[in-house]
């Protein structure tokens, strides 16, 4: 969830929350006001009608106060009671077609020594109404107040945060490996302006450091290729001397060996370094079933002096988008440490079906299988290898956005590339 988004949606739940409790708690309280102020206008009338009863001398002037003041009405009664009350009753009005809620005051009155009980009702329909019409005007604006909020808050939102999502953006088309200066925007927010600042100084450090670093390992691969070119010709030279006595050759094909070995560390070495400094960024389409079967073709040799049974079965063909070098690379990798470890006279299979790659050879389980992929693990210290291989094959997937599994049962080894 965007921060943005994130923001508004807190301050929307907030004012939500707010409008539920609030609406029905001014419901109420405006009920209780009004209901307040009806209940002094009967006390009101009751003392007016205090003021007026002297002048009521007959049962005539009774019935003519009562039909000038349908409000009112006496009723005879033996006994008065102590005290005034008030309540709420609903009636049905003069055409009973409408029950109406009347708030009712009822009081004892002595009218020329007679008991009368008293009562004075209010209609509360009018009052009932004002109140749902100032909750209607009150959701209106709290409505219209929400929305004018929520779009002022956005609209102001993405003013102040317009210049933190262009760095953002900025700062996900960069690429640390070409020569493009970072050009971040000048904000007037102070915040903004030294967040642009501290990023570009960033940038430049890291590109700096990357290009020293892309020129140390360009020139130490060099500079330890030319001496092993040479120390590898020499030896091949003192190889062909006749002299050499049967230690010495010995000695000599150690040498070799050893110097083709740290050739061939130096070089994987320098394929991590350039695969970590994405300096393969070349892509195009691969049709991994067409590659694989060139680089079986390359990989005879191996297999028949082996004697390894090959047993492949495949799609009419894999398409996937990446660097054809790396992908060479990887299959490679993987076919060649199969063919390594198989045993003589063995089997592999290999399938790619269903945009997956998958490689198995029969041989002995591993000691540490959570470290295959790592560098310089070798199960093996008798090995030929540098310990590389899969190491590489697993940063080639890394970067190329593939993914690289191994599991082992019944005595099978099985590497899985998902594309």
């Amino acid at each position: 969830m965007k921060l943005l988004t994130r923001t508004i949606k807190n301050y929307l739940l907030f004012s939500a929350v707010l409008v539920c409790i609030f609406t029905p708690l001014f419901y109420v309280a405006m009920q209780k006001l009004f209901l307040s102020r009806m209940d002094e206008e009967l006390r009101e009338h009751r003392e007016e009608f205090g003021e007026s009863v002297t002048h009521l001398k007959t049962e005539e002037d009774l019935e003519l106060y009562h039909l000038m003041n349908r409000e009112f009405l006496l009723t005879p009664i033996d006994t008065l009671p102590k005290q005034d009350i008030i309540f709420t009753e609903e009636i049905i009005d003069n055409a009973g077609e409408e029950v109406v809620p009347h708030r009712i005051l009822k009081s004892g009155v002595v009218i020329n020594g007679k008991n009368y009980e008293l009562q004075i009702k209010e209609s509360l329909v009018d009052t009932a109404r004002l109140i749902t019409s100032i909750m209607g005007i009150q959701i209106i604006m709290l409505t219209l107040m929400l929305g004018g909020f929520t779009f002022i808050n956005r609209r102001l939102s993405k003013i102040i945060w317009g210049p933190f999502y262009i760095i953002l953006d900025k700062l996900k088309k960069y690429h640390i490996d070409q020569d493009q200066a970072l050009e971040l925007p000048k904000s007037s927010t102070a915040e903004f302006r030294d967040l642009s600042d501290v990023i570009t100084q960033l940038v430049e450090k890291n590109h700096e450091a990357y290009l020293s670093q892309k020129e140390f390992t360009e020139n130490a691969s060099h500079e330890i290729q030319t001496p092993l070119a040479i120390c590898r010709t020499k030896l091949e030279l003192l190889s062909q001397t006749k002299e050499l006595t049967q230690e010495q050759a010995e000695l000599v094909g150690a040498l070799s060996e050893a110097s083709d070995r740290i050739s061939r560390l130096n070089r994987n070495l320098l394929l991590l370094a350039k695969i970590e400094n994405q300096q393969f960024r070349e892509q195009e389409n691969i049709d991994v079933v067409v590659l694989t079967l060139k680089l079986l073709k390359q990989q005879e040799e191996q297999i028949k002096l082996k004697n390894i049974s090959l047993v492949v079965s495949h799609d009419s063909s894999l398409i996937t988008k990446g660097n054809l070098a790396l992908m060479e690379i990887l299959l490679t990798n993987l076919i060649t440490n199969a063919i390594r470890h198989t045993h003589e006279s063995s089997t592999i299979d290999l399938s790619i079906h269903n945009g997956t790659f998958q490689l198995s050879n029969k041989g002995i389980s591993f000691n540490y299988p959570d470290k295959i992929f790592d560098r310089f693990h070798r199960e093996s210290k008798s090995s030929n290898g540098s310990g590389l291989g899969l190491a590489i094959a697993k940063k080639i997937c890394d970067a190329e956005g593939y993914s690289i599994s191994y599991s082992f049962d019944a005595s099978t080894h099985h590497f899985i590339i998902s594309f």
